[in-house]
């Protein structure tokens, strides 16, 4: 998929300003040479300093902000279509309330009425047994009203989580963690005690524990077309996760791998519900069983989309050429080795334990194969490289703090 003499007619639009907002503007530069427009409050430094960014600040990402940035932003850039992509949770309902009013934006952001489908947990878990994929024994729990809440019946430890992040987002600013590891059924009574006093009105999940460090995760990124056919297929084998509890499970890196197979399976389930655009999988290899249980699918390229890209498959390339060409693509599907991490790679090799892996890292390291997508030599201006630079510092630091040693169920 070379340069086409079209690039100079879109405006890449990303709704969010985290690292990865960064990384699919960096996608769209390298693959169209244009700059992106992070619509967001306010961006992180290395988007706010960048040069291949523009800045839309929104007082909210509601709906109403969101549509109007995007008149703003049509109206300096006419005749141009804007590809509005988000990797953010919350972003998602502006893109769902907007989409077809704006006849020049074209989105890789499902429909809502297939986002619904997926988000659904118990639906979910239907799809991928109907698909031949497992799923870990899951108990739904409505917190809305004041009915006594049933004790688990699942064995203990256990995982709590949110059913659905979009709505669960704002308690997580109130210091809620993104996911809990549980131990004792009057551990997660307090807990239903405490979402409910915050007001929390939606549902949570709890989960059988799947053991097994951060290494046993896996991350599928898939792209399906708008005639329904998957054209990328990315994996990943995750080797450290971020361990704050308002970014738990965000893997920081991560060794790109095949999964010939999962991944037919995977792009089957979404095709067949009328699913089109970006698909993020999280998967976990039971180590007692060594079977692949899926947790979820967002409905978004996913935070570490730029591993991809370092393989050799640009994402950006597959939604550009289908939504605003027209254009049919070869599917591509990654077997290049690369390794992608957003922390120094001394930190990386701490945690992992397995020798036959650490070989695998190692190797990457001394071939040159490593790869961040904040490092990007076409916009290495020194206030932004500073920026970069304290992150990983403060990334360091916060291992330290939150998960000093690896654990044998990465909590």
């Amino acid at each position: 998929m070379a340069h086409t003499e079209h690039d100079a007619d879109i405006v890449p639009v990303i709704l969010g300003g985290d690292i990865g907002a960064y990384a699919i503007g960096r996608e769209f530069h390298e693959a169209y040479g244009t700059r992106a427009v992070a619509v967001i409050q306010d961006p992180i430094g290395i988007i706010l300093h960048s040069r291949i960014f523009e800045h839309e600040r929104v007082e909210t990402i509601g709906a109403d902000d969101v549509r109007a940035a995007l008149e703003r932003i049509h109206a300096r850039n006419p005749g141009k279509t804007l590809v509005v992509v988000t990797n953010s949770e919350p972003c998602i309902p502006a893109i769902s309330a907007i989409r077809d009013e704006l006849p020049y934006v074209v989105t890789p952001t499902p429909r809502p009425e297939v986002i619904e489908q997926v988000s659904n947990k118990d639906r979910f878990n239907e799809l991928c047994r109907a698909n031949g994929l497992d799923v870990p024994e899951t108990e739904l729990v409505r917190l809305a009203g004041t009915d006594p809440i049933a004790p688990s019946e699942l064995p203990f430890p256990v995982v709590a989580k949110p059913a659905l992040s979009p709505e669960y987002a704002h308690f997580i600013n109130q210091g809620f963690k993104k996911v809990y590891f549980v131990e004792r059924q009057e551990q997660l009574d307090e807990l239903w005690r405490d979402l409910r006093a915050a007001g929390f009105a939606g549902s949570f999940l709890v989960q059988e524990l799947i053991g097994g460090d951060d290494t046993y995760m896996d991350s599928i990124t898939l792209y399906i077309d708008s005639t329904g056919t998957p054209t990328l297929f990315g994996g990943a084998n995750v080797l450290l996760e971020d361990h704050a509890p308002a970014m738990l499970g965000n893997p920081v890196a991560m060794i790109t791998a095949p999964m010939p197979g999962i991944w037919e399976r995977c792009a089957k389930m979404l095709s067949d519900i009328g699913y089109r655009g970006f698909a993020n999988f999280d998967v976990k290899r039971d180590p007692r069983t060594g079977r692949s249980l899926f947790f979820e699918v967002n409905p978004r390229i996913g935070r570490n989309s730029y591993y991809n890209c370092a393989a050799g498959a640009n994402p950006m390339r597959f939604c550009v050429e289908d939504l605003v060409h027209g254009r049919r693509v070869e599917p591509v599907r990654i077997d290049n080795e690369i390794l992608y991490t957003l922390v120094p790679t001394r930190l990386v090799r701490r945690y992992v334990r397995d020798p036959k892996l650490l070989a695998r890292l190692d190797a990457l390291i001394r071939a040159g194969r490593v790869y961040d997508p904040q490092r990007y030599r076409a916009d290495a201006g020194l206030r932004r490289m500073i920026d970069v630079m304290l992150t990983e510092l403060n990334q360091v630091r916060k291992f330290k703090r939150y998960y000093p040693e690896p654990t044998d169920t990465s909590f």
